[in-house]
This record gives structure tokens, sequence and C-alpha cells, in this order.
């Protein structure tokens, strides 16, 4: 399978980006963030052979999850006295407004947000996210993503039927109409030659 390198700067501007649009996203909490994350970077990787964050996503009872950006949204959000105070935890406690009153603690940005890290088209998707799904509650972006053949297809591989399975990148790609011409190919050749390099440093 095609794997990307996680890229926090990244993740944490896009992750602001959405926690900074209150109207356009309402009731943004850690599962509405991974649905959204999940649903840019599909849209950027059929369009461009390469998603937004590098995340490794997985299908869970709920969705997809990139589970990276989501153990940090649970820390951030879970009891104080359990939370790993690594630098990447302090930069989102620093950022971010958490509304506890709900069960789900909401997020909000809590000033501008520095897009310096993002690209042009990454922000494309990120605001065709926005307008599409941005209004969508957390049922919908459920069946939404239940629907789609990435996420089917790895649950449905469960070995044991229980355990969550990681899912493919190539797999994004099945029966999307985004997709554009030459960007899977583009993405299995980064990746091939991606490996390449790390194989010929090893010696």
């Amino acid at each position: 399978m095609a794997s990307f390198e996680f890229d926090f700067e990244k993740a944490f501007a896009a992750l602001l980006y959405l926690a900074s649009k209150p109207n356009d996203v309402p009731e943004f909490d850690k599962y509405k963030a991974a649905k959204l994350l999940f649903l840019a970077d599909k849209y950027h990787v059929v369009r461009y052979g390469r998603p937004i964050l590098g995340d490794s996503y997985y299908a869970m009872e709920y969705g997809p999850i990139p589970t990276k950006v989501l153990d940090l949204l649970k820390e951030i959000t879970g009891p104080e006295a359990r939370r790993e105070t690594t630098e990447e935890v302090t930069r989102l406690l620093n950022s971010l407004d958490i509304d506890r009153r709900y069960k789900y603690p909401r997020l909000a940005a809590k000033g501008p947000v520095n897009l310096d890290f993002l690209s042009k088209s990454d922000l494309m998707a990120l605001d065709h996210v926005i307008v599409v799904h941005g209004r969508r509650t957390f049922d919908e972006l459920k069946a939404l993503t239940h629907a789609m053949p990435a996420y089917r297809k790895a649950w449905d591989s469960r070995p044991d039927g229980t355990a969550a399975p990681p899912m493919s990148y190539e797999d994004f790609f099945d029966e999307d109409s985004d997709a554009i011409e030459g960007a899977f190919e583009e993405m299995i050749e980064n990746d091939m030659l991606k490996n390449s390099f790390l194989v010929n440093e090893s010696f």
C-alpha cells in the first residue's frame, strides 16, 4: 500500500482552519474533525496524487479516522490528569478553545490561523469539504463515509470481525467522480521513488 509521512504542521493548520469557521462547520468536535479531514485528504489525493496530512487511516465502527490526529484530539479533550504534555498537545491547547459543556467537547480556533504550511490545493480541498460537508451532522457524515468503497473494503477485510483494519490510499480512487486522470499513477510512482530512496539510504 502507498504510505505517506504524517505532517503535523499541515494537520495542525488544517484542523485550526476548520475550527475557525463555526458558521460553516457547526458542532465541530473530534469526530466531525476526523471525518472532515478524511474527506479533505481523500478529495486531495484523488486529484493531486498526495494527501494533505499524510496520516494513516483506519476503518472504525463510526467511520474512517486519521489515527495520529484523533489521538491528539483525544489527548486535549480527555481528562487533564491523564494528558500527555507533548509539544504538539501544548500547541493545540494554546490554539483551540474547548467547550466542555457537550458530551463530546466542541473545538474553536482561538485566533487567526497561520496558513503558511498549506498549499493552494490544500486550501482548495478544505474549502470544498467545508462547502459540501461542513454543515452535515455526525449521522450524515457517518452514512456518507460508510458508503464509500475504501471504507467498505477495509471494514469487510477484518480478520476476526472486530479489529479496526487500515485503509488503503489506493482504494480512495474507487468509484470517485472527483478523481483526476493520472493522479493514481503519480501517487504510485512517487511512493515507489520514496521507497527506493529509503532503501538506497540504508546501505
